[in-house]
């Protein structure tokens, strides 16, 4: 698929990461829409409760066609199962919040946009965002739940919309240098991947943005979980 002329949805795409995946399809030539929980009739951006199947619907109708779904939204979080100074077991509100601002978000996005695809008779293109915590990292049991499930609905949904010719892929980022990354770790941390990732560096907007062109572009991928972490994995 060529990315000139298409209309593209970014959810999360007023936030750090998403605004530069909105900017680099724009600058491709790309028409972009933003789903997001603040509107900005500049950026050409909804808002809307993407857990929230009535609101997401009712601004999906506004909308003629869609070609690419782009899932950015989400929420870094960091809590331990049990907190070993008050002995304090990990919160269920908190648990909650994750899975919905992460997992059922993503959900709710695909499922209804790939209906709009496949009605329409589009060979479109969703890509989500998982994380290298989806194989599960300590300190992060919400997030890390939150982003192997989004892997596991990726993988689902590539096999079921796959007739529709609708593609579905997932990144899993290692540590990007975005607000959202310096915000959620201390500068020590941040030292600590650096020297852990073989390629001794955090990953760039670049890195991200680069492979969403390659995913949409790219006509015979689908179904995979694409890593890109400078090789903090292997």
């Amino acid at each position: 698929m060529q990315i000139a002329d298409k209309t593209v949805v970014v959810t999360g795409g007023l936030g750090s990461l998403g605004s530069s995946v909105v900017n680099a399809l724009r600058e491709k030539g790309a028409n972009v829409i933003i789903f997001d929980i603040r509107d900005d009739e500049a950026q050409n951006a909804y808002k809307v409760d993407l857990s929230d199947e009535n609101e997401l619907v009712s601004v999906l109708e506004k909308i003629d066609k869609i070609d690419v779904l782009i899932n950015c939204v989400g929420e870094i979080y960091s809590e331990p199962a049990i907190n070993p100074m008050k002995m304090q077991a990990h919160g269920v509100d908190s648990w909650n919040r994750v899975i919905n601002n992460n997992l059922n978000t993503c959900f709710m996005t695909s499922t209804r946009i790939a209906q709009k695809m496949a009605r329409d008779r589009v060979k479109g293109v969703i890509i989500n965002f998982s994380s290298i915590s989806a194989a599960g990292n300590a300190g992060q049991i919400a997030y890390s739940a939150a982003k192997a499930g989004i892997e596991a609905l990726t993988k689902a949904l590539a096999k079921e919309l796959g007739m529709f010719k609708i593609r579905v892929c997932a990144l899993a980022p290692g540590f990007i240098e975005t607000e959202s990354t310096k915000n959620s770790l201390s500068e020590s941390m941040l030292d600590y991947w650096k020297k852990e990732t073989p390629l001794r560096r955090l990953g760039k907007v670049e890195d991200i943005t680069r492979t969403i062109e390659y995913v949409i572009e790219t006509d015979y991928l689908s179904g995979e979980i694409i890593h890109i972490d400078g090789g903090l994995t292997i």
